[in-house]
């Protein structure tokens, strides 16, 4: 019989529904997999507009934020953290080019000077329906009724819609507003996710159906998660997904 983890997070709960083999791999083998340069570029902009929005708000200009990337850069000692990669997709100049142009884009999304956070990297810990999640939120606000507006930063492409649902792209944020509510008693009104790489801002207005949706679904995770640990037995999802899946070499499925 296989420990089930100790807790959940959003992202975990995705591992597993989109294929418990590579949950169990991360998981419950705790096999770790390299950063990839998709990886370093949205640490990094989460880095530098992490410390950009604690400027006053006449400060946040574009100028400042181009000084506070070269400053994050420098004490993240990122130049080696790059060159360190095993599939690096460019050079150094194709990095910074690459993540610049993302912290630019956030002027297509929001005007930074009018735009006041309440907390950043939030990290929450709650517990719904006996499920024990823990996560990072990487930004809120409230509006003018006094309600948690949940947003976050995506350097990726916008998933296509014929293989995830609008559900499935909130998910996240979702749970975030569903493990507020539960440990802070903070309601949300609205999402937001901010697809910097193509200055887009994607919102959705949540509902007390969609929070019960995400209720069940990690509700359901977690048993399905349990009777595969109690069984010792892990499914494997094999989709055109797998060749771009670290964990494929070890995976029974193409063994």
């Amino acid at each position: 019989m296989f420990e089930a983890p100790a807790y959940l997070s959003p992202s975990s709960i995705g591992t597993f529904r989109d294929c418990p083999m590579k949950f169990k791999f991360s998981r419950i083998d705790r096999l770790s997999e390299p950063p990839t340069w998709a990886i370093h570029v949205g640490t990094f902009v989460h880095e530098v507009l992490e410390h950009f929005y604690q400027l006053d708000a006449h400060e946040r200009t574009l100028e400042s934020v181009k000084a506070m990337a070269t400053e994050r850069w420098k004490a993240g000692d990122w130049e080696t953290q790059v060159n360190e990669l095993v599939k690096p997709e460019g050079s150094i100049v194709d990095f910074k080019r690459q993540a610049f142009e993302c912290m630019k884009n956030l002027w297509k999304v929001e005007d930074p000077q009018s735009t006041e956070l309440v907390g950043m990297e939030h990290e929450i810990d709650a517990d719904i329906d006996g499920v024990r999640m823990r996560g990072f939120i990487d930004r809120f606000t409230f509006d003018d009724e006094g309600q948690v507006i949940i947003s976050d930063y995506k350097t990726g492409n916008i998933p296509n819609p014929k293989f995830k649902s609008e559900d499935d792209k909130f998910f996240q944020l979702t749970t975030y507003a569903l493990m507020m509510q539960e440990a802070d008693q903070e309601t949300t009104s609205k999402l937001q996710l901010l697809y910097l790489k193509l200055g887009q801002k994607h919102e959705m207005t949540l509902t007390p159906v969609k929070l019960n949706i995400a209720r069940g679904v990690i509700v359901e995770t977690k048993e399905m998660i349990d009777a595969s640990c109690a069984s010792e037995s892990f499914s494997c999802n094999v989709t055109k997904l797998c060749d771009w899946c670290f964990f494929k070499p070890q995976c029974p499925a193409h063994a």
